[in-house]
């Protein structure tokens, strides 16, 4: 959003000359698996050359999603993904890889671009292509998209990373243990969970999942990017990328650019402009999270726990929780007590008394 805000790049625009260009520059690239194509068009079709950037970023390009994750309301949840990485612990997987997946090679697109919400992390690594690109990096695993920040935010750069390569414990993340029931598992045989702290396909995705620092540093870059006085991308720019919102899920949509509309999932309770929040969910292999921004009381909040469960119940219970403590005492209510009731993966209600 910081080089469309600069011209370089159109919002509506087609994306694949450039995704292709970098293709192209890394060929040749030593130590890159999986590069057994030269563009977009060739695990896509032709029809991929009218994706734009708004395509990608509003999750209308029909192209399929590398993380095959699927929660089902009636039968078991199911993730090949997850069982691949599971299987080769020690295995990198890199963007030119993960677009190389058998059930993302489709030779055409899951949608006409433009129609339909079809929520894919490819789209997010193919935008981490195109930046690797901008700035004349041959092998995108070098590109450092903490350049993006800006000096005010130098201290918050110094604890982030981004982990293109290895596991958890050589970023010195805290070990998160997977207690979903995808592929069968039983979280109830073992309460404790997959531990997955040794795993290197939890960085699977540049620019989808790479991401490695505190809650801290979540909630100080999402306060930058969404802030009434927002620091990151110009206000009008910024406002583009916000989900719409209204007093109902019907006047409401769930996601804008790169962005949820968060206070549909019930995670703030209440209603009118305190129901209001916008950011996004993250969930990867033995970890969850939340960030939400709610822009009456100017606030934002970050959640990060290191257990993955099927509902991801808890981030949101302790946003529920958090945000409305927040609310109780920036307005001066009297405190409340608070809980959240999920009602699947993406819904559930934040209840105060």
């Amino acid at each position: 959003m910081q080089l469309i805000a600069r011209g370089v790049f159109k919002l509506d625009e087609p994306m694949a000359p450039y995704a292709d260009a970098q293709l192209a520059a890394m060929q040749d690239v030593p130590g890159l698996p999986g590069l057994t194509f030269r563009k977009l068009s060739d695990l896509w079709g032709p029809q991929v050359e009218t994706v734009t950037f708004h395509n990608l970023l509003a999750m209308q390009s029909g192209i399929p999603d590398f993380d095959t994750a699927n929660p089902s309301r009636t039968g078991k949840d199911v993730d090949p993904f997850r069982a691949t990485v599971y299987a080769n612990p020690t295995t990198d997987y890199f963007e030119p890889t993960l677009m190389s997946e058998p059930w993302v090679v489709t030779h055409n697109l899951t949608s006409k671009p433009g129609q339909g919400f079809h929520y894919s992390s490819t789209n997010f690594g193919i935008l981490g292509l195109i930046l690797a690109h901008h700035a004349g990096v041959t092998d995108y695993r070098d590109f450092n998209q903490s350049s993006f920040l800006p000096p005010s935010l130098a201290a918050t750069a110094k604890t982030i990373a981004w982990a293109q390569r290895g596991s958890p414990r050589d970023h010195d993340v805290v070990p998160g243990f997977d207690r979903t029931d995808y592929n069968g598992q039983d979280p109830e045989a073992r309460p404790d969970g997959v531990p997955v702290v040794d795993v290197h396909g939890v960085f699977c995705g540049y620019s989808a999942s790479d991401f490695v620092g505190p809650p801290s540093a979540v909630a100080e870059l999402g306060y930058a990017l969404w802030g009434n006085a927002s620091s990151l991308v110009p206000a009008q720019y910024r406002d583009l990328m916000v989900p719409k919102t209204g007093s109902s899920w019907k006047d409401s949509t769930f996601y804008g650019l790169a962005s949820q509309n968060v206070g549909l999932m019930g995670i703030t309770g209440g209603t009118g402009d305190y129901k209001t929040a916008y950011g996004h969910l993250g969930a990867t292999y033995g970890y969850d999270s939340i960030f939400g921004y709610n822009p009456t009381l100017d606030v934002g909040i970050a959640v990060a726990t290191n257990i993955e469960t099927s509902s991801q119940t808890q981030p949101s219970d302790a946003f529920c929780r958090v945000y409305n403590r927040v609310k109780n005492f920036l307005t001066n209510e009297p405190v409340q007590a608070c809980a959240y009731k999920t009602d699947g993966y993406y819904g559930g209600e934040c209840s105060c008394k």
